[in-house]
């Protein structure tokens, strides 16, 4: 079994999400907000943990405002109460980015923005959300359990944590065998190779958990270890109900 390999730190944080947002995530980011509606309630406080250029929450957005246009909101699993989205991240340069997109796409009135540190795991209040989200952001902690405590304490009692999160490959084969696969074309715009969307797939599978490592960490904080499941090739989900 391969050992976890954590990321080197961008050196320039705003090349960083130049790169990001060159690569192609609406795909994935689409998948995981169905899966978040077809699995459950969801909101009307919702927290985005480590939202980057804000794609999940502006998805989630549309979504909220055509099944209100459409007057079915509790058939597409929304809060008949009007949602309210937190979107949360360390990086200054990604939440500049995600207010330009979140102007662009009309959304200030649903999406807020909040600078958070996710290693830290008191970094959220207490009793915040009905739901809390995140989709492939732990490999970027060093010890994902904080954003998991983080999710914890902000959830309220009968909310819902939907986590999706990077499997780490078992050999180095199986890696290159899923960055073939999944890591896209090189982008058009010029970055050094280190920022080439093969390399950053590379390296955010090597920093991720495996299932077991995911189970025993959410059991740390009372999480029952079946609420985590493989959902794809790369991808774990943890969805849990905090009881009443």
């Amino acid at each position: 079994m391969s050992s976890r390999v954590l990321e080197p730190v961008p050196e320039d944080p705003a090349l960083d999400v130049v790169a990001y947002q060159a690569m192609d995530h609406r795909q994935v980011n689409t998948t995981f907000v169905d899966d978040l509606l077809l699995g459950g309630k969801v909101g009307p406080r919702v927290i985005d943990l480590g939202c980057g250029p804000a794609e999940i929450p502006l998805i989630l957005s549309q979504r909220y405002r055509e099944a209100e246009d459409a007057g079915g909101l509790s058939e597409q699993n929304f809060a008949e109460d009007r949602l309210e989205v937190m979107a949360v991240d360390f990086s200054v340069e990604m939440l500049e980015a995600a207010q330009f997109e979140i102007e662009l796409e009309g959304m200030q009135d649903l999406v807020h923005l909040q600078q958070i540190d996710l290693t830290d795991p008191e970094c959220l209040q207490e009793d915040l959300a009905q739901t809390i989200l995140s989709n492939t952001v732990l490999h970027h902690l060093p010890d994902p359990i904080t954003a998991i405590q983080a999710a914890v304490r902000a959830l309220m009692p009968g909310g819902r944590v939907f986590i999706s999160a990077l499997f780490r490959p078992h050999s180095e084969a199986e890696n290159e065998r899923l960055v073939k696969l999944h890591g896209g074309t090189e982008t058009e715009v010029d970055v050094p190779p280190e920022y080439a969307p093969s390399q950053l797939l590379r390296q955010s599978l090597w920093a991720g958990l495996t299932l077991q490592e995911a189970r025993e960490m959410v059991g740390r904080v009372g999480i029952p270890e079946e609420a985590i499941q493989m959902t794809s090739d790369r991808h774990w989900t943890l969805d849990w109900t905090m009881p009443v």
